[in-house]
């Protein structure tokens, strides 16, 4: 019964190796002989570089603001930035709040989105800001329609 096993497991062994010798060989043929065929596209081109065109807004579109990133944490006399995407053309303000006093810099003066909607400030927070988290408020107006947004400034040592 051991020797009926045996053989059968042998046979099944080298059937295996069979078939798989087979396949390598199957595949070596028929890599030798395969036709390839291409075919060649002519493609376009134009010396005009690609540009992304703003979107026309409805007249009776709603008036949106989001703040798409602020400098937090600051130290208190280095540099903050705001950047803003709202409608084009939206005539928009920015205050900084800093212990109930609103900040006086110049950079935080109005601005007109771009054609693409994007607005942004820069300015100085005042060496005397105490550490906390301080509100900035950005006000957006377009055909009439307002939006506002505030975001945390945070003020650390």
């Amino acid at each position: 019964m051991l020797r009926y096993f045996r053989n059968i497991s042998i046979g099944f062994f080298v059937l295996l190796v069979l078939a798989v010798g087979a396949g390598i060989i199957y595949t070596w043929y028929m890599g030798q002989h395969a036709t390839v065929k291409e075919k060649v596209v002519p493609v376009k081109t134009t010396n005009q570089p690609k540009t992304t065109s703003p979107v026309q807004l409805a007249p009776n579109a709603k008036e949106g603001v989001a703040i798409q990133s602020i400098t937090s944490p600051v130290q208190p006399g280095t540099n903050a930035s705001v950047y803003i995407h709202t409608n084009r053309d939206s005539n928009c303000t920015i205050t900084a709040v800093y212990n109930k006093v609103p900040s006086k810099d110049s950079g935080l003066a109005p601005k007109t989105a771009d054609e693409f909607g994007l607005a942004s400030w820069s300015w100085t927070v005042e060496s005397t800001v105490p550490v906390g988290k301080w509100p900035v408020t950005v006000t957006c107006e377009w055909n009439k329609k307002i939006a506002v947004v505030i975001g945390d400034l945070v003020v650390s040592k």
